[in-house]
Protein backbone atom coordinates (compact mmCIF):
# COMPACT_ATOMS: atom_id res chain seq x y z
CA UNK A 1 0.00 0.00 0.00
CA UNK A 2 1.72 3.18 -1.04
CA UNK A 3 1.08 6.47 1.21
CA UNK A 4 -1.12 9.18 1.26
CA UNK A 5 -0.79 11.38 -1.38
CA UNK A 6 0.36 8.84 -4.23
CA UNK A 7 -1.45 5.95 -5.86
CA UNK A 8 -3.36 3.82 -3.55
CA UNK A 9 -3.91 0.16 -4.86
CA UNK A 10 -6.00 -2.99 -3.66
CA UNK A 11 -9.79 -3.39 -3.59
CA UNK A 12 -11.13 0.66 -3.50
CA UNK A 13 -14.16 1.41 -3.38
CA UNK A 14 -15.96 2.52 -6.92
CA UNK A 15 -16.37 6.17 -5.42
CA UNK A 16 -12.57 6.34 -4.97
CA UNK A 17 -11.76 5.12 -8.28
CA UNK A 18 -14.52 7.25 -10.50
CA UNK A 19 -12.97 10.33 -8.76
CA UNK A 20 -9.29 9.32 -9.72
CA UNK A 21 -7.46 12.08 -12.18
CA UNK A 22 -6.35 10.05 -15.59
CA UNK A 23 -2.96 9.11 -13.84
CA UNK A 24 -1.58 9.55 -10.76
CA UNK A 25 1.81 11.66 -9.31
CA UNK A 26 4.33 9.50 -8.64
CA UNK A 27 6.40 12.10 -6.69
CA UNK A 28 8.10 13.50 -9.58
CA UNK A 29 5.36 15.64 -11.01
CA UNK A 30 4.92 13.23 -13.76
CA UNK A 31 1.95 11.30 -14.36
CA UNK A 32 1.79 7.45 -14.19
CA UNK A 33 -0.42 5.09 -16.20
CA UNK A 34 -2.75 3.23 -14.92
CA UNK A 35 -4.85 0.28 -15.03
CA UNK A 36 -8.21 -1.09 -13.62
CA UNK A 37 -8.87 -4.27 -13.11
CA UNK A 38 -12.10 -6.42 -11.51
CA UNK A 39 -10.62 -10.30 -10.31
CA UNK A 40 -12.52 -13.09 -8.78
CA UNK A 41 -9.38 -15.12 -8.18
CA UNK A 42 -8.04 -15.82 -5.37
CA UNK A 43 -6.03 -12.18 -4.20
CA UNK A 44 -3.24 -13.94 -2.96
CA UNK A 45 -2.44 -15.54 -6.49
CA UNK A 46 -4.18 -12.42 -8.57
CA UNK A 47 -1.57 -9.95 -6.19
CA UNK A 48 1.64 -11.32 -7.66
CA UNK A 49 0.77 -12.09 -10.90
CA UNK A 50 -0.44 -8.06 -11.16
CA UNK A 51 2.44 -6.81 -8.72
CA UNK A 52 4.99 -8.46 -11.80
CA UNK A 53 2.93 -6.71 -14.83
CA UNK A 54 3.27 -3.58 -13.06
CA UNK A 55 7.12 -3.73 -12.19
CA UNK A 56 7.60 -4.87 -15.66
CA UNK A 57 5.43 -2.46 -17.59
CA UNK A 58 5.35 0.56 -15.21
CA UNK A 59 1.70 0.59 -15.51
CA UNK A 60 0.08 1.29 -12.04
CA UNK A 61 -2.67 -1.50 -11.22
CA UNK A 62 -5.85 -1.06 -9.28
CA UNK A 63 -7.61 -4.42 -8.08
CA UNK A 64 -10.93 -4.74 -7.33
CA UNK A 65 -11.99 -8.14 -5.78
CA UNK A 66 -14.97 -10.10 -4.61
CA UNK A 67 -15.79 -11.83 -1.27
CA UNK A 68 -15.58 -15.78 -1.61
CA UNK A 69 -19.04 -16.36 -0.85
CA UNK A 70 -20.50 -14.33 -4.20
CA UNK A 71 -16.80 -15.30 -5.84
CA UNK A 72 -17.34 -13.71 -9.82
CA UNK A 73 -21.35 -13.24 -9.20
CA UNK A 74 -20.87 -9.90 -7.35
CA UNK A 75 -18.48 -8.34 -9.87
CA UNK A 76 -20.65 -9.41 -12.38
CA UNK A 77 -23.67 -7.76 -11.45
CA UNK A 78 -21.40 -4.75 -10.22
CA UNK A 79 -19.86 -4.73 -14.58
CA UNK A 80 -23.84 -4.62 -15.72
CA UNK A 81 -24.34 -1.79 -13.58
CA UNK A 82 -21.48 -0.10 -14.64
CA UNK A 83 -21.92 -0.49 -18.78
CA UNK A 84 -22.67 2.80 -19.64
CA UNK A 85 -20.27 4.74 -17.61
CA UNK A 86 -17.38 1.46 -17.22
CA UNK A 87 -14.87 2.18 -14.37
CA UNK A 88 -12.93 -1.28 -15.05
CA UNK A 89 -10.54 -1.73 -17.76
CA UNK A 90 -9.93 -5.79 -17.38
CA UNK A 91 -11.79 -8.08 -16.26
CA UNK A 92 -10.29 -11.53 -15.30
CA UNK A 93 -12.17 -13.87 -13.45
CA UNK A 94 -11.87 -17.49 -12.06
CA UNK A 95 -14.64 -18.90 -14.35
CA UNK A 96 -15.82 -18.65 -17.55
CA UNK A 97 -19.47 -19.06 -18.28
CA UNK A 98 -20.10 -15.59 -16.63
CA UNK A 99 -17.77 -13.69 -18.70
CA UNK A 100 -19.13 -14.90 -21.97
CA UNK A 101 -22.52 -13.99 -21.06
CA UNK A 102 -21.10 -10.40 -20.28
CA UNK A 103 -19.67 -10.78 -23.75
CA UNK A 104 -23.33 -11.53 -25.25
CA UNK A 105 -24.97 -8.55 -23.27
CA UNK A 106 -22.20 -5.90 -25.05
CA UNK A 107 -20.40 -5.45 -22.11
CA UNK A 108 -17.02 -6.47 -23.30
CA UNK A 109 -14.70 -5.54 -25.92
CA UNK A 110 -13.48 -7.20 -28.97
CA UNK A 111 -10.05 -7.50 -29.14
CA UNK A 112 -7.54 -9.20 -31.85
CA UNK A 113 -4.34 -8.13 -30.69
CA UNK A 114 -3.11 -11.94 -29.44
CA UNK A 115 -3.02 -15.33 -31.01
CA UNK A 116 -4.71 -17.70 -28.99
CA UNK A 117 -6.65 -20.99 -29.50
CA UNK A 118 -10.07 -21.17 -30.63
CA UNK A 119 -11.72 -23.14 -28.37
CA UNK A 120 -10.51 -21.28 -25.69
CA UNK A 121 -10.73 -17.77 -26.99
CA UNK A 122 -14.33 -15.82 -28.30
CA UNK A 123 -14.79 -15.47 -31.88
CA UNK A 124 -15.03 -12.19 -31.70
CA UNK A 125 -11.92 -11.53 -28.97
CA UNK A 126 -14.51 -10.68 -26.25
CA UNK A 127 -12.73 -13.07 -23.88
CA UNK A 128 -10.00 -15.65 -23.95
CA UNK A 129 -9.33 -18.43 -21.27
CA UNK A 130 -6.20 -19.25 -20.04
CA UNK A 131 -4.67 -21.30 -17.06
CA UNK A 132 -7.89 -23.71 -15.85
CA UNK A 133 -7.45 -25.99 -12.67
CA UNK A 134 -9.99 -28.76 -12.25
CA UNK A 135 -12.97 -29.79 -10.80
CA UNK A 136 -12.42 -32.39 -8.05
CA UNK A 137 -13.91 -34.06 -5.38
CA UNK A 138 -12.32 -33.40 -1.78
CA UNK A 139 -12.29 -35.98 0.83
CA UNK A 140 -10.31 -36.76 4.13
CA UNK A 141 -7.81 -39.45 3.56
CA UNK A 142 -8.65 -41.71 6.49
CA UNK A 143 -12.38 -41.44 6.10
CA UNK A 144 -12.43 -43.43 3.50
CA UNK A 145 -11.45 -47.18 1.86
CA UNK A 146 -10.15 -46.93 -1.57
CA UNK A 147 -12.90 -48.72 -2.37
CA UNK A 148 -15.27 -46.61 -1.52
CA UNK A 149 -14.01 -43.55 -3.80
CA UNK A 150 -16.09 -42.47 -6.52
CA UNK A 151 -14.25 -42.72 -9.55
CA UNK A 152 -16.75 -40.93 -12.03
CA UNK A 153 -19.56 -37.79 -10.86
CA UNK A 154 -22.18 -40.28 -11.07
CA UNK A 155 -20.56 -42.40 -7.90
CA UNK A 156 -20.87 -39.69 -6.08
CA UNK A 157 -24.65 -39.35 -6.30
CA UNK A 158 -25.31 -43.46 -6.39
CA UNK A 159 -26.30 -43.19 -2.98
CA UNK A 160 -23.03 -44.35 -0.90
CA UNK A 161 -22.94 -40.75 0.47
CA UNK A 162 -26.48 -39.84 1.18
CA UNK A 163 -26.62 -36.81 3.54
CA UNK A 164 -22.64 -36.91 3.44
CA UNK A 165 -22.23 -35.08 0.89
CA UNK A 166 -21.45 -30.93 0.19
CA UNK A 167 -21.49 -28.80 -2.69
CA UNK A 168 -21.48 -24.74 -3.15
CA UNK A 169 -23.93 -22.61 -3.78
CA UNK A 170 -24.61 -23.39 -7.76
CA UNK A 171 -26.09 -19.60 -8.30
CA UNK A 172 -21.92 -18.21 -7.62
CA UNK A 173 -18.80 -19.45 -8.05
CA UNK A 174 -17.79 -22.46 -10.66
CA UNK A 175 -20.47 -25.06 -9.06
CA UNK A 176 -23.10 -23.37 -11.49
CA UNK A 177 -20.78 -23.68 -14.06
CA UNK A 178 -19.63 -27.19 -13.92
CA UNK A 179 -23.27 -28.26 -13.59
CA UNK A 180 -23.66 -26.41 -17.22
CA UNK A 181 -20.73 -28.33 -18.95
CA UNK A 182 -22.26 -31.71 -17.14
CA UNK A 183 -25.03 -30.97 -19.10
CA UNK A 184 -23.55 -29.70 -22.50
CA UNK A 185 -21.38 -32.10 -22.82
CA UNK A 186 -23.50 -35.65 -22.25
CA UNK A 187 -26.30 -34.24 -24.49
CA UNK A 188 -23.56 -33.47 -27.11
CA UNK A 189 -22.52 -37.23 -26.43
CA UNK A 190 -26.72 -37.29 -26.96
CA UNK A 191 -27.40 -38.64 -23.68
CA UNK A 192 -29.26 -35.50 -21.79
CA UNK A 193 -30.72 -38.11 -19.46
CA UNK A 194 -27.69 -38.50 -18.04
CA UNK A 195 -27.81 -35.50 -16.33
CA UNK A 196 -31.41 -35.77 -15.29
CA UNK A 197 -29.93 -38.74 -13.35
CA UNK A 198 -27.36 -36.93 -12.03
CA UNK A 199 -29.27 -34.13 -10.64
CA UNK A 200 -31.76 -37.03 -9.39
CA UNK A 201 -28.39 -38.29 -7.70
CA UNK A 202 -27.83 -35.30 -5.78
CA UNK A 203 -31.51 -34.94 -4.39
CA UNK A 204 -31.80 -38.10 -3.39
CA UNK A 205 -28.17 -38.27 -1.78
CA UNK A 206 -29.45 -35.31 0.21
CA UNK A 207 -26.59 -33.19 -0.84
CA UNK A 208 -26.09 -29.95 2.06
CA UNK A 209 -25.62 -26.77 0.00
CA UNK A 210 -23.21 -24.27 1.55
CA UNK A 211 -23.45 -20.50 1.50
CA UNK A 212 -19.36 -20.17 1.67
CA UNK A 213 -18.16 -21.20 -1.34
CA UNK A 214 -15.44 -23.78 -2.31
CA UNK A 215 -13.66 -22.97 0.09
CA UNK A 216 -16.12 -23.94 2.90
CA UNK A 217 -16.45 -27.39 0.70
CA UNK A 218 -13.25 -28.15 1.81
CA UNK A 219 -13.56 -27.27 5.32
CA UNK A 220 -16.77 -28.88 5.99
CA UNK A 221 -14.67 -32.40 4.52
CA UNK A 222 -11.67 -31.13 6.84
CA UNK A 223 -14.00 -31.03 10.05
CA UNK A 224 -15.93 -34.01 9.65
CA UNK A 225 -18.94 -32.34 8.63
CA UNK A 226 -19.16 -34.61 5.28
CA UNK A 227 -17.15 -37.11 3.64
CA UNK A 228 -17.11 -36.15 0.33
CA UNK A 229 -17.39 -32.47 -1.42
CA UNK A 230 -17.57 -30.26 -5.21
CA UNK A 231 -15.00 -28.07 -5.14
CA UNK A 232 -12.13 -26.68 -7.35
CA UNK A 233 -8.41 -27.91 -7.09
CA UNK A 234 -6.84 -24.72 -5.86
CA UNK A 235 -9.14 -25.02 -2.86
CA UNK A 236 -7.67 -28.09 -1.66
CA UNK A 237 -4.08 -26.92 -2.71
CA UNK A 238 -4.73 -24.05 -0.18
CA UNK A 239 -5.98 -26.09 2.64
CA UNK A 240 -3.37 -28.39 1.76
CA UNK A 241 -0.50 -25.55 2.30
CA UNK A 242 -2.01 -24.81 5.47
CA UNK A 243 -1.42 -28.48 6.74
CA UNK A 244 -5.35 -29.69 6.52
CA UNK A 245 -5.11 -33.89 6.03
CA UNK A 246 -7.21 -33.29 2.66
CA UNK A 247 -6.80 -35.09 -0.52
CA UNK A 248 -8.77 -34.95 -4.14
CA UNK A 249 -10.10 -36.52 -6.91
CA UNK A 250 -10.36 -35.89 -10.49
CA UNK A 251 -13.56 -37.90 -11.42
CA UNK A 252 -14.36 -38.48 -14.84
CA UNK A 253 -18.00 -37.66 -16.55
CA UNK A 254 -17.42 -40.48 -18.92
CA UNK A 255 -16.27 -43.97 -17.48
CA UNK A 256 -14.55 -44.93 -20.54
CA UNK A 257 -15.26 -42.65 -23.74
CA UNK A 258 -12.53 -40.28 -24.85
CA UNK A 259 -13.00 -36.93 -23.83
CA UNK A 260 -15.19 -37.35 -20.85
CA UNK A 261 -12.30 -37.01 -18.17
CA UNK A 262 -12.38 -34.09 -15.80
CA UNK A 263 -13.63 -30.92 -16.23
CA UNK A 264 -10.98 -27.59 -16.32
CA UNK A 265 -12.33 -24.44 -15.47
CA UNK A 266 -10.95 -22.15 -16.89
CA UNK A 267 -9.76 -18.19 -15.61
CA UNK A 268 -11.16 -16.12 -18.44
CA UNK A 269 -9.78 -12.39 -18.87
CA UNK A 270 -11.75 -9.77 -21.20
CA UNK A 271 -11.13 -5.43 -22.37
CA UNK A 272 -14.89 -3.93 -21.00
CA UNK A 273 -16.30 -2.09 -23.44
CA UNK A 274 -15.71 1.90 -23.32
CA UNK A 275 -12.60 1.17 -21.12
CA UNK A 276 -11.28 4.06 -19.69
CA UNK A 277 -7.23 2.88 -20.20
CA UNK A 278 -7.67 0.60 -23.67
CA UNK A 279 -4.07 0.67 -24.39
CA UNK A 280 -2.98 -0.25 -20.60
CA UNK A 281 -5.61 -2.85 -20.96
CA UNK A 282 -4.43 -4.24 -24.08
CA UNK A 283 -1.29 -4.76 -22.43
CA UNK A 284 -2.13 -6.47 -19.22
CA UNK A 285 -4.38 -8.84 -20.92
CA UNK A 286 -1.74 -9.64 -23.01
CA UNK A 287 0.93 -10.16 -20.04
CA UNK A 288 -2.32 -12.76 -18.30
CA UNK A 289 -1.92 -14.92 -21.51
CA UNK A 290 1.61 -14.98 -21.83
CA UNK A 291 4.17 -17.98 -20.83
CA UNK A 292 5.32 -15.98 -17.77
CA UNK A 293 1.85 -15.66 -16.29
CA UNK A 294 1.38 -18.89 -16.73
CA UNK A 295 4.28 -20.26 -15.01
CA UNK A 296 3.67 -18.30 -12.25
CA UNK A 297 -0.06 -19.77 -11.84
CA UNK A 298 1.32 -23.28 -12.20
CA UNK A 299 3.94 -22.18 -9.55
CA UNK A 300 1.27 -20.48 -7.15
CA UNK A 301 -0.75 -22.00 -4.29
CA UNK A 302 -3.46 -22.55 -6.99
CA UNK A 303 -1.90 -24.95 -9.38
CA UNK A 304 -3.48 -24.12 -12.44
CA UNK A 305 -2.43 -26.08 -15.65
CA UNK A 306 -1.26 -24.33 -18.40
CA UNK A 307 -2.20 -24.40 -21.55
CA UNK A 308 0.68 -23.75 -23.58
CA UNK A 309 1.99 -27.25 -24.49
CA UNK A 310 5.75 -25.52 -23.56
CA UNK A 311 5.07 -24.65 -20.35
CA UNK A 312 2.41 -27.72 -19.59
CA UNK A 313 6.01 -29.89 -20.22
CA UNK A 314 7.59 -27.92 -17.12
CA UNK A 315 4.52 -29.09 -14.82
CA UNK A 316 3.67 -32.35 -15.89
CA UNK A 317 2.05 -32.85 -12.12
CA UNK A 318 -0.44 -30.55 -13.10
CA UNK A 319 -1.43 -31.99 -16.93
CA UNK A 320 -5.22 -33.36 -16.93
CA UNK A 321 -5.43 -36.22 -19.33
CA UNK A 322 -8.22 -36.42 -21.10
CA UNK A 323 -10.09 -33.67 -19.86
CA UNK A 324 -13.87 -33.09 -20.61
CA UNK A 325 -14.73 -31.93 -24.51
CA UNK A 326 -16.58 -29.44 -23.71
CA UNK A 327 -18.26 -26.21 -25.84
CA UNK A 328 -17.63 -23.21 -23.17
CA UNK A 329 -20.00 -21.11 -25.33
CA UNK A 330 -22.67 -23.98 -25.38
CA UNK A 331 -22.48 -24.23 -21.75
CA UNK A 332 -22.77 -20.63 -20.88
CA UNK A 333 -25.86 -20.69 -22.80
CA UNK A 334 -27.46 -23.89 -20.70
CA UNK A 335 -25.92 -22.56 -17.40
CA UNK A 336 -28.93 -20.22 -16.60
CA UNK A 337 -30.98 -23.11 -16.49
CA UNK A 338 -29.60 -25.47 -15.41
CA UNK A 339 -28.98 -23.29 -12.16
CA UNK A 340 -32.76 -22.75 -12.25
CA UNK A 341 -33.33 -26.26 -12.59
CA UNK A 342 -30.69 -27.62 -10.05
CA UNK A 343 -32.37 -25.16 -7.08
CA UNK A 344 -35.67 -25.71 -8.05
CA UNK A 345 -34.67 -29.42 -7.99
CA UNK A 346 -33.18 -29.16 -4.48
CA UNK A 347 -35.34 -27.68 -3.08
CA UNK A 348 -38.53 -29.69 -3.75
CA UNK A 349 -36.10 -32.32 -1.09
CA UNK A 350 -36.10 -29.60 1.50
CA UNK A 351 -32.48 -28.39 0.48
CA UNK A 352 -32.34 -24.77 0.36
CA UNK A 353 -29.40 -23.25 -1.59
Amino acid sequence: MKKIGHCIRWSLPAAMLMAMPMGCDDGSGSLQRRVVVYVSVDEQVAREVLDEFEARSGIEVYLVGDSEASKTTGLVQRLRSEHDAPIADVFWSSEAMQTIALAGEGVLAGYDGVEWPSAQRDEGGRWFAFSPRPRVIVYAPGRLEEHELPRTWHDAVDGRFADRLVMADPRFGTTGGHLAAMESAWTANGEPERFDAFLEGLRASGVRVLPGGNAAVVDAVAGGEADIGFTDADDVRAAQARGIDVDMLLPRHDADRPGGGPFLMPNTVAILNGAPHPDEAAQLLAFLLSDNTARMLANSVSGNMPLQPAVAGEFPELVVEDPLDVDLQDAAHRSPAVIRRTVDTLATSGVQP
